[in-house]
């Protein structure tokens, strides 16, 4: 049986969707001893947040909402352990990384569902002047 069924069907469903980011992803796990993804889809999808993320970084809004979207319904359509793997591995690890400045600009561009998984976590990015 397989412990994370769900979880692994989102990985494929993903990696059909973005192939590239997924080798991506792949490479970078394995560069950190994570060879095995069909083991451990939460690590996966956490690493894939960071191929969001570096998307943000390059200004890559129409990838970013083409992610931030396909995990959103992902979100919307799962069962619980879906939503949680789509919580806790995706939106906590979105823009981990990012300046605060780069979180605001990238804010618009990341899905509704998204947004308030990341605001329950860190709340919404805001500028200085907007503290």
């Amino acid at each position: 049986m397989d412990e994370f069924a769900e979880e692994n069907r989102v990985v494929a469903r993903i990696r059909e969707r973005f192939p590239e980011e997924a080798k991506r992803t792949d490479e970078w796990l394995s560069e950190r001893g994570w060879d095995e993804p069909d083991k451990a889809p939460h690590i996966w999808v956490e690493a894939f947040a960071d191929r969001t993320t570096d998307a943000a970084r390059a200004h890559n809004w129409v990838l970013v909402k083409a992610h931030t979207e396909f995990i959103a319904a992902e979100y919307r359509d799962g069962s619980e352990a879906v939503r949680s793997l789509v919580d806790v591995s995706y939106a906590e690890n979105l823009m981990w990384d990012l300046e605060r400045t780069e979180k605001v600009v990238a804010w618009p561009h990341i899905a509704k569902e998204v947004r308030v998984l990341y605001e329950q976590m860190w709340g919404a990015p805001r500028t200085e002047e907007s503290m």
